[in-house]
Formats: structure tokens, sequence, C-alpha cells
């Protein structure tokens, strides 16, 4: 089954992107007055594991992020994280007519849950070399949304979609990792490997695609939310570049 993105999904992602790096721009304006900006770009895939009371109700979710990190030392071993992530737990779709009136014109309808989140706050390297470990903690927002959008059957571009149920609450994250450059020069790249906990806390959410939502006789839907802690590890492989 293919995984879509609706169109408020993916504007809450670029809103998240764009927190994560508002969150390096600011104070790196300030500090670009005294010296040059010196950081990385990232970009990763992750796969997300529920833990907890989350875990009983949701499986394995996957996604990824954008990020960057600012060093706060000429060592480079003290630095301002800020990321945005997103994680898919859950879709389900099916081929339905357009409508009652309209029986002979089918349209793809497709539900997602999906977890969109940023993050600020500090991280510390071990090394200063080609190999360094590094811990980090953020602290940020989470915004569990399940959208229904509808589609052509021969293009994925949505004419219409809905929020079914959102909820929007503080999240802390902790983790660490390991950075392995590798190619060197100007703006060096390295493998960027990490694992971490995200405390979302007691949120309200829906899972499976349809099976929290119900059509009502009568016509329109009623959506019944789970209550329940919603943490997650993730996992994550991707990318970094270094602005010097």
């Amino acid at each position: 089954m293919k995984t879509h993105l609706s169109g408020s999904v993916s504007r809450t992602i670029m809103l998240a992107g764009a927190i994560a790096v508002a969150g390096l721009v600011l104070p790196a304006s300030a500090m670009g007055q005294h010296r040059p900006i010196r950081g990385e770009f990232l970009l990763y895939a992750d796969v997300a594991v529920p833990v907890g009371e989350f875990s009983d109700h949701v499986n394995l979710g996957g996604g990824g992020g954008i990020g960057g990190v600012l060093y706060l030392n000429a060592q480079r071993t003290a630095a301002l994280r800020a990321e945005g992530n997103f994680v898919i737990y859950g879709s389900d779709s099916y081929r339905a007519p357009l409508s009652p009136t309209v029986p002979f014109v089918d349209v793809d309808v497709r539900t997602t849950n999906s977890i969109l989140s940023a993050g600020l706050g500090p991280q510390v390297y071990l090394g200063s070399g080609s190999l360094r470990p590094y811990f980090f903690g953020t602290v940020g927002f989470s915004y569990f949304v399940t959208e229904t959008g509808v589609s052509g059957t021969n293009h994925d571009e949505e004419f219409a979609s809905t929020t079914n149920f959102d909820d929007f609450n503080l999240a802390l994250a902790g983790g660490g990792g390991l950075s392995v450059e590798v190619r060197g020069g100007e703006n060096p790249v390295s493998m960027d490997l990490s694992a971490s906990y995200q405390h979302n806390g007691l949120t309200e959410y829906l899972t499976g695609g349809n099976e929290n939502l119900r059509r009502l006789p009568r016509g329109g839907w009623s959506a019944s939310p789970i209550l329940s802690d919603a943490n997650l590890m993730t996992y994550r492989a991707g990318v970094s570049i270094a602005l010097r």
C-alpha cells in the first residue's frame, strides 16, 4: 500500500521544518556578527517504535526529518540542535463511487495517521575527529493528526481532504548517536546514526486508518479517539553536511 501525505499534513511538516531551521538561524544571525557560522545540516529517515501503552494500539511507524546543529565553540564539542520530524504510524485506503448521484466515477479514499514534531536543545560531542559520538536533548511539540483525503484513481493529487482528529502536546526528547565522516573537503559529509526517546505524554489519537472512525446512519461520521501515553523510540539513519 502506498503511503500518501495530504495537503495539510504536508504543510505541517514544512512548518515543523521551518521552526527547526528558525531555531538555528536566529542565534546564528546574532553570532555571525562576531565569527563565521559553523554547523551541520541534517537529513535522515527513521523508524518509530511505540513504547508503553502506545505499543498496545500502534505498530511500527516510519518517516524522516530535517534539522541542523550550530556549533557553540571552536572545538565543535558543544552545539545547539534543532529538528523537525514526521512519522506515519498507520494508513488505510479503498476505492469508492464519487457519490450516490455519480455512481460511475470512482475515487481513492485514503486515511493517514501521522505525528509531526519539532524540537530545540543542546547537543554535546564526545570527540572532534572524524568519528564523533554525541548526546542531545530537545524540547518542543508533537502534533498527532488523522486525515482523510480523496483523489482520482489515475493520479495522486487530492481534490478534497478532512482532518478527522488531532491533538497537540509538549514533547521532550533525548538520545545519542554517532557521526562518521565519509568525505572531507570544504563541506565534509558524514553518515549520522542515532536513537532517541520522545516523551509525548497523555495523548488522544486515532489508529489503524478507519478503526476509530464510524459512519453515522443518517450521514456524516464520528471519531472515537484512544487516550493513552503516546511515547516513542526512534532509530535514525541519515547524512549531515558541515557548514564552515
